[in-house]
């Protein structure tokens, strides 16, 4: 079968590799659509979290697909399903849990990952090593595959969305489409004054039709004082960042109220740097255009809590299920919300578009 191998920053190869059997637990899920992850494959991408054990593996985790093939011991699942699972990972079948068959509480997990220790999804066929129904989620048949390709990152923003009450003042950082679907969730939750922030005018448009209350544009305008305006000196009750930059985190600090909540929904790889001489317009570092050359805080005691919004290892299936019926209710859609789609042989090219946030909202690999 046909594979995008990860050959390390920059590096993507498509070769054939031996198709998957299903094993006594599992399923070969045909894959349809991958998308590519801002956060995770895009760290990768650009060396601030590449690791050299994902060498030599496909990439992809954002999938949709079906069942081809199920292992004789699998239950509650039909071939013909159309499903997603994360984390997919081979267990180590030597712990005291996988002697259990409690494959999901494997101690060695990290090591049978995809993307390190088993290919993922930016192939023909993915191996899913151990299929149960409080792994994985039996999707809609009635929500077309390129919008199911986004049921993780969907799912994401709808449980982060969770973080507010309907009276909070509730800031999003990052309109990537965890922020979006977050932004769609929040009003759906009746949150009644919703801000959104991004380097982007398309996602910044695209979060004002999914209704958020104000837009800000952050290399345009200055968020903080925006929200403040907005606020009448308050800040917000609760932030959700997804804006990976270091100055979005300043940025964040400064807007949220004292004792205010800040839920991340992204990671920060490399160390804060404050230098105008860096080059401007890339993802993660602070420059000149980047909006500010010093950061907006004066890093008065806050109070601020800062979370991370990325949940746990175990099961996840009613936030997948709530991300579809979002999905299903023509919120958020591939036909709105995808921007670039590239076949397999051109994967390169996917992920070099996916690092543009001016230009992209999603990007996803047909197989």
């Amino acid at each position: 079968m046909k594979a995008a191998i990860y050959y390390g920053p920059g590096v993507i190869k498509v070769e054939d590799i031996p198709k998957p059997d299903p094993g006594p637990w599992g399923a070969v899920v045909r894959i349809r659509y991958v998308g590519v992850c801002e956060i995770m494959d895009g760290a990768a991408w650009q060396r601030r979290g590449f690791n050299a054990i994902e060498i030599g593996k496909a990439r992809g985790h954002e999938w949709s697909g079906e069942i081809v093939e199920l292992g004789p011991n699998v239950k509650g699942f039909e071939v013909g399903d159309r499903i997603y699972q994360n984390a997919v990972f081979k267990p180590c079948f030597q712990c005291e849990y996988c002697k259990l068959g409690d494959f999901w509480k494997c101690v060695n997990w990290r090591n049978g990952l995809i993307q390190r220790g088993i290919h993922g999804a930016m192939a023909e066929y993915l191996w899913i090593p151990f299929l149960t129904p409080e792994t994985a989620a039996k999707l809609p048949e009635d929500v077309d595959f390129k919008t199911l390709a986004m049921v993780e990152p969907v799912g994401l923003g709808t449980g982060a969305a969770k973080k507010a009450e309907p009276d909070d003042v509730t800031l999003v950082m990052g309109l990537d489409i965890v922020g979006l679907a977050c932004v769609a969730k929040l009003k759906e939750l009746g949150v009644k004054r919703v801000i959104g922030v991004d380097v982007s005018d398309l996602r910044v448009k695209a979060a004002k039709e999914l209704g958020a209350d104000i837009v800000v544009n952050s290399l345009k305008d200055d968020p903080v004082k925006a929200v403040m305006d907005v606020t009448k000196g308050k800040g917000a009750d609760v932030t959700i960042l997804g804006d990976k930059r270091p100055i979005a985190l300043l940025q964040a600090i400064a807007s949220t109220t004292t004792a205010g909540v800040i839920w991340l929904t992204t990671y920060y790889y490399h160390p804060f740097v404050l230098d105008p001489s860096v080059k401007a317009g890339t993802s993660f570092w602070i420059g000149p255009g980047v909006s500010y050359e010093v950061p907006p805080i004066n890093f008065d005691p806050k109070l601020v809590t800062i979370h991370t919004a990325w949940g746990t290892l175990g099961p996840r299936v009613p936030r997948w299920l709530e991300a579809a019926e979002l999905m299903r209710s023509g919120k958020i859609t591939a036909e709105k919300h995808v921007t670039h789609i590239f076949p397999l042989e051109k994967a390169k090219e996917a992920f070099d578009k996916a690092m543009d946030p001016h230009d992209t909202i999603k990007v996803l690999i047909e197989i």
